[in-house]
C-alpha cells in the first residue's frame, strides 16, 4: 500500500525503449498527473489495488495526517545519523584543522543526550584509516629489516644500534614540512617508509666494513676511523642524487605531480640531517654498543669464576 502510494506521486521507472533515428536511450517515468497529485485531497483519492484485484482509495484503507519528517533518512554503520556537509575558504586553515575545530567547539557547547554525538567522517576518517594501514606497513618494516639485520650480523647489538639511528630523520623530516608551509598526510607516511630503508642502507654500509676491518685484527677506534672515509664518498653521492632528482617535485611541482610534492619534501629534509648525523652518530653509537657488550661479558666472566671458586 506505501509503495503504490509513493509510485503513484513520485513515479516509478519502466522498460527503456530506443528512438529509431538515433538509437538514443531514453527511460519512462510513471506517475500521476500534476493536477491530480497536488493536495491532500488527491492524495486520499489515490487507488489501491488489493491482493484479489479490487481497487480503492487510499483514505478507505488508511488515515492521513500531516507530521513533520526528515526528507532524507541517513545509516552510518546502522546507525541512523545527519550529515552535515562544510567547506573551508581558500587562504583560511586547512579542512583537518578547521573540522577538529568544530568539532571540539560543537562537544563543549552542545550537551548531547545519551546515545548521540558527533564524529567526523569523509576525508578525515579516509586520512585517518590510511594512516593506520600505513604505520602497520611501517612497524612491519621494521620488525622485518631487525630479523634480516640479525640473520647477518648475528647480532642484537648492532641491529638495533641500526635501528636507532632511524630517530635521527626526524627533525629532517618536521624541518622540512614546517619550512614547506605542508602538513603530515598520508604521502608524508609514505616517503617516511622509503627513508626508514635509505636511512638503514647508510647504517649497514657504515657499520659492516667496520666489523669487516675488526675481524681481520684492526682495533675498533682505528676500525671506525678507517671505515667512514672509504664509506663517506658512496654514502654521500647516493643521497645527493636522491636529493636532486626530488628538487623539482618538492619545489616545482606540476600539474597532476603536485600530490606528490609532500612525499619529496620529507625524504629531501630526512636525507639531508639523517645522511650527515648518521655519520657521526652511528659510528659512536657503535663504539659505546661495543663498550656495553664488553662490560656484560667482562661481568659474565666475573660471575662464572666466582661460581667456580668454592668447587676449586
Amino acid at each position: 500500500m506505501a509503495d503504490q502510494a509513493y509510485y503513484a506521486l513520485k513515479g516509478g521507472l519502466t522498460n527503456e525503449f530506443y528512438r529509431l533515428d538515433n538509437k538514443r536511450q531514453f527511460t519512462i517515468l510513471i506517475r500521476y498527473r500534476g493536477d491530480q497529485r497536488r493536495d491532500r485531497v488527491d492524495l486520499e483519492q489515490v487507488k489501491i489495488v488489493g491482493k484479489k484485484g479490487e481497487v480503492v482509495p487510499l483514505s478507505s484503507v488508511a488515515r492521513l495526517e500531516e507530521r513533520r519528517g526528515p526528507t532524507l533518512i541517513e545509516h552510518d554503520n546502522f546507525r541512523r545519523v545527519i550529515s552535515v556537509l562544510g567547506f573551508y575558504r581558500k587562504g583560511g586553515p586547512p579542512s583537518m584543522d578547521l573540522s577538529m575545530d568544530l568539532l571540539m567547539a560543537a562537544q563543549g557547547k552542545v550537551d548531547f543526550p545519551p546515545g548521540y554525538g558527533v564524529e567526523l567522517r569523509g576525508d578525515m576518517t579516509q586520512m585517518e584509516e590510511s594512516f593506520q594501514r600505513l604505520l602497520r606497513g611501517l612497524y612491519l618494516a621494521v620488525i622485518f629489516m631487525i630479523l634480516l639485520l640479525v640473520a647477518q650480523f648475528r647480532s642484537l647489538i648492532e641491529p638495533f644500534n641500526m635501528i636507532f639511528s632511524l630517530s635521527l630523520m626526524l627533525t629532517g623530516i618536521l624541518g622540512g614540512l614546517l619550512l614547506a608551509h605542508q602538513t603530515f598526510s598520508t604521502v608524508s607516511i609514505l616517503a617516511v617508509v622509503i627513508l626508514t630503508g635509505m636511512m638503514m642502507t647508510v647504517a649497514v654500509l657504515m657499520i659492516d666494513l667496520v666489523l669487516r676491518l675488526r675481524a681481520e685484527g684492526m682495533p675498533r677506534d682505528e676500525a671506525i676511523l678507517t671505515a667512514a672515509p672509504i664509506r663517506l664518498r658512496p654514502i654521500v653521492m647516493t643521497s645527493l642524487i636522491s636529493i636532486v632528482v626530488l628538487i623539482p617535485v618538492a619545489f616545482f611541482p606540476r600539474t597532476g605531480i603536485d600530490a606528490y610534492a609532500p612525499l619529496a619534501t620529507v625524504t629531501i629534509g630526512g636525507l639531508t640531517i639523517g645522511t650527515v648525523l648518521a655519520l657521526y652518530v652511528v659510528p659512536v653509537l657503535h663504539t659505546y654498543a661495543d663498550d656495553l657488550a664488553s662490560l656484560v661479558r667482562a661481568t659474565v666472566r666475573r660471575l662464572r669464576r666466582r661460581r667456580e671458586a668454592p668447587l676449586a
